[in-house]
């Protein structure tokens, strides 16, 4: 069962990124502002060693260091004890699913790139060694730019002495097998003064070969020391003879100059092959994080791995510097639930009461999760989604599918898009995987005589369409557990959706798969180890499935499907337009019985847009009828902008209809801040749309011509000069859509503060925010203009703040007063029921109500949604005759907002509660 307790629970989360630019130090200078805020928690990106230069901190390349780039070890004591101070607590973002590899700084991935299957950490990393002609296995290396033999005659490679001989590509730098040092020195031994100590030092760097190894001495506990004294020898050697460093300089000089023959067959001697960055896109020989060659999967199920990974965070908290942990891609480890409990016991300091942790988990389709896990809860996704629901006009979708299609020509559904973009991933990113998955199950089938006929193409093929057809990240199979109930029937609907989609394949491979997955091969006749041997196959294809869909939905159908981005969201269906506000009722009432400490997120760093931007859009999705009015005349304003490329449009209408969207949701409020500095991430921002789209470009391909085509149609409609027809058309009906929005999303923020669950803030959020996706989402963010505007609420009341509701200090204000409300009544949020509240009147349809009750303490949340048609705000006699009961055995309520005094006696009309602003909160007057 998920936890439900644990020794410290938040009760409302601050997410901070940290970078080299905002370091420990600079948080720590802003934890009085957050405390006053009300928030409990700081919930910080990854703090461990990173790749140099890293904005995000998810590429950690040493587990067993603070990232110095943010101030180390030592910055980062003190601020955990002024966190502390201030009553704050601390949760960590970590990362057990892969490590960065990029550049040179991973001293685990060097030394299993110097001494290969022999390295203490070459099981660390998820390697499937692959064996040359000779023999020796070697893995592929993808970081040049170009064809390896066209760097080689460029003069790219660099053999270089440092500690050791290395070849060096830019700023990457890559250890040499220590057993192909003689190729080098053997240059070294002509002079008759040196040969003695030289020849004796290569003989024995010759011994380190494998053939020369006797087997007592081939493990690799022996090998690591071996290497470093032979390395010191010939670093004495050389710091001993100053004539021997110049010859060696001469060498490198000499071996670094064409033809380059020597160097080349030196590099193909390595533990490594070093290639062009594309290959790794279709011969990558490790797992990777998503399609990404520089983050390389870890074997987290290992003991060793786990305990070396793990060592400094569980030291961490022991010291109590740690409150909880937020767990990143879960869903690529290949024993999830085993990992959870592991984690538990490292901070098993108070074994009565679990450590806090939420895992970063997408669910789908009403998924829940697991009941082994040992977690609070997701970093809450479905949230965005539940909101999206109830804030979203059902009635409205037939209309907005209509125009999508008249303005696109694009027909398909978004079932239908989602498989196409999964097909073109799986080819794209993924060949190489389901082509070695393919072949080891063929290889297992080959031992039984019923299924040996099965064909490497034919499973592969079914493979491809069975993991297409699967609704869900992963399923959850692992090596001690068959599937679940709920995993045997998800797999069951792939392989029918795989059969009704692809009618060409032979569907008994297919029903072959779905029989293994769930259990039902091999049969109770077949030997343990033959089990054993499918039931692992079985976990590494589960640790891929969500990095196909990830990659296929919210990496490119998100950017394809564009009927309504506003749904485009991580956690989002964007097949289904709004639901009933039941929908939203039951699953506050779910997550309160199994989750009730589960994160409820609005925006965060991987959302493709902020809380605010599909606030507005939530709105548009009230007005169909001008929407397709004003697309097509846009449309025409903006054609004279548009390019030829390719004999297509450029922009297209796929891409121009979703960027219209994307401008009506993050159009800035103040006139002064659309200048050249918004058209620049206007400009980044459609780059990547387009990019992720891979319609016209990918990252892969890049289409300079589309691109820059892109630009121009960016500075031709949203510059002053030369966008002015486009611009009038388009501001009036732009700035009526953010004052709709900014009721949607003082909605969303009292929601957030108000229903089951942990209210977790992204930074910046706490005012207006129309950020995009990353890298816009992870701009600086003015903490001293926010700090100012928390200090003048005091002096500020409702009227003026809904009057200059521009300025943000509204939302601000709603978050600080519930916040704060949170603080003195944690009992009725941790544990408090959760009833519906029923309108009525003429637009009863248009609230969402619910009251929250815990022994004496109790609150009231009364709330507009789909109110364009009321007005913005929808305040006072808009309400018509729409009433609601406020529940007993009150007597009286008063607004935590205005100080407005109600009685439960008959109902209280709307025009009433909502007299002053467009939201009510009630507690009990004390």
């Amino acid at each position: 069962m998920p936890l439900t307790d644990a020794r410290q629970l938040p009760r409302a989360t601050y997410r901070v990124q940290l970078t080299p630019s905002h370091t420990f130090a600079d948080l720590e200078e802003r934890l009085p502002y957050l405390r006053a805020l009300g928030i409990s928690d700081l919930y910080l990106s990854p703090v461990f060693s990173a790749a140099p230069g890293s904005e995000h901190g998810y590429d950690v390349s040493d587990y067993t260091r603070i990232n110095p780039e943010l101030g180390g070890r030592a910055a980062f004591d003190r601020l955990c004890a002024a966190a502390h101070h201030a009553h704050l607590g601390l949760i960590l973002d970590f990362v057990p699913n892969h490590m960065g590899i990029g550049g040179s700084t991973n001293a685990w991935w060097r030394d299993v790139l110097e001494s290969g299957p022999r390295s203490a950490y070459a099981t660390f990393f998820d390697i499937q060694w692959r064996r040359n002609a000779d023999g020796r296995s070697r893995v592929l290396v993808p970081v040049l730019e170009g064809q390896f033999g066209r760097m080689l005659e460029e003069g790219r490679l660099v053999l270089s002495y440092a500690d050791g001989f290395n070849v060096d590509y830019y700023d990457i730098r890559l250890p040499l097998n220590p057993a192909t040092y003689p190729q080098i020195l053997a240059s070294l031994v002509n002079s008759a003064a040196r040969a003695s100590p030289m020849a004796a030092l290569i003989a024995e760097f010759q011994a380190l070969l494998p053939g020369n190894v006797p087997p007592e001495e081939t493990n690799a506990a022996k090998w690591p020391a071996e290497v470093a004294r032979l390395k010191q020898r010939l670093a004495d050697l050389l710091q001993a003879d100053p004539e021997l460093q110049a010859q060696l300089a001469a060498l490198l000089d000499r071996l670094n100059r064409p033809p380059r023959a020597e160097l080349a067959a030196l590099l193909e001697d390595q533990h490594y092959r070093l290639a062009r960055w594309k290959t790794g896109m279709h011969e990558i020989n490790y797992r990777r994080f998503f399609a990404i060659n520089s983050l390389i999967g870890l074997h987290m199920e290992d003991p060793k791995v786990f305990q070396a990974t793990h060592a400094l965070l569980g030291q961490l908290i022991d010291a109590g510097c740690v409150d909880g942990l937020r767990i990143d891609h879960i869903d690529g480890l290949r024993e999830p639930a085993q990992y959870l409990s592991r984690l538990q016991t490292l901070a098993a300091k108070e074994k009565a009461r679990p450590f806090y942790v939420v895992v970063e988990k997408i669910l789908n389709g009403g998924e829940q999760l697991p009941q082994r896990w040992q977690v609070h809860g997701t970093t809450g996704y479905e949230f965005i989604s539940q909101l999206a629901g109830v804030l979203v006009d059902p009635a409205n979708e037939p209309r907005f599918t209509a125009a999508c299609q008249r303005f696109t020509g694009e027909t398909s559904s978004y079932p239908d898009e989602v498989a196409q973009k999964k097909a073109l991933v799986m080819r794209e990113l993924f060949a190489d995987v389901l082509d070695e998955l393919g072949g080891q199950l063929a290889a297992l089938v080959a031992e039984d005589l019923k299924w040996r006929d099965f064909t490497q193409h034919e499973l592969t093929t079914a493979l491809t369409a069975l993991t297409a057809g699967l609704a869900v990240y992963r399923t959850y199979v692992s090596h001690d557990r068959g599937a679940s109930a709920h995993d045997a029937e998800r797999v069951r609907a792939a392989c029918e959706q795989a059969i009704a989609r692809e009618p060409r394949i032979d569907p008994q491979p297919l029903e072959f798969l779905r029989d293994l997955i769930t259990g039902h091969y091999p049969p109770a006749a077949a030997s343990r180890e033959y089990r054993r041997r499918v039931r692992e196959w079985v976990l590494t294809w589960q640790q891929y499935t969500g990095a196909v869909m990830a990659k296929s939905v919210e990496d490119t159908a998100f950017y394809t499907y564009v009927r309504f981005v506003g749904l485009n969201e991580v956690g989002c269906d964007p097949g289904v337009f709004g639901q009933p506000v039941a929908a939203f009722h039951e699953a506050n009432r779910a997550r309160l019985a199994a989750q009730p400490h589960s994160l409820l997120a609005t925006s965060t760093h991987d959302t493709k847009m902020s809380e605010d931007v599909r606030a507005r859009l939530y709105a548009l999705s009230e007005l169909p009828g001008e929407w397709e009015e004003r697309i097509f005349r846009w449309r025409a304003l903006g054609s004279a902008h548009t390019s030829i490329v390719e004999r297509h449009e450029a922009p297209d209408p796929v891409d121009q209809y979703r960027l219209f969207q994307i401008l009506l949701g993050a159009w800035p409020l103040d006139p002064g801040d659309a200048g050249p500095e918004f058209r620049e991430r206007l400009r980044t921002h459609f780059r990547k749309a387009v990019s992720e789209a891979k319609r016209h470009t990918s990252d892969l391909n890049p289409n300079e011509r589309y691109l820059a085509a892109c630009d121009r149609y960016i500075d031709g409609i949203a510059s002053p000069e030369t966008g002015k027809e486009f611009l009038q058309e388009f501001l009036p009906f732009a700035q009526r859509l953010a004052r709709a929005g900014c009721v949607n999303s003082l909605t969303q923020v009292i929601l957030k503060a108000t229903c089951p669950g942990v209210p977790d803030f992204y930074q910046g959020s706490e005012t207006w925010d129309f950020s995009l996706v990353d890298p816009d989402n992870r701009r600086p963010v003015n903490f001293t203009l926010r700090e100012q505007r928390l200090a003048s609420l005091a002096k500020r009341n409702a009227e003026d703040l809904l009057h200059s509701w521009r300025d943000g200090g509204i939302k601000m204000w709603v978050m600080h007063t519930l916040l704060n409300f949170r603080f003195r009544h944690h009992g009725l949020f941790f544990e408090g029921s959760y009833e519906p509240l029923q309108a009525e009147g003429a637009f009863a349809e248009h609230i969402v109500a619910f009251v929250r009750r815990h022994v004496e303490s109790s609150i009231v949340v009364i709330l507009p949604r789909l109110s364009v048609v009321l007005g913005s705000p929808p305040i006072g006699p808009v309400w018509d005759d729409t009433r609601i009961i406020l529940p007993g055995p009150t007597l009286e309520w008063r607004d935590l907002f205005t100080g407005k005094y109600y009685f439960t006696v008959g109902a209280t009309s709307l025009r009433s509660l909502f007299a002053r602003l467009p939201f009510a909160v009630l507690a009990p007057n004390a």
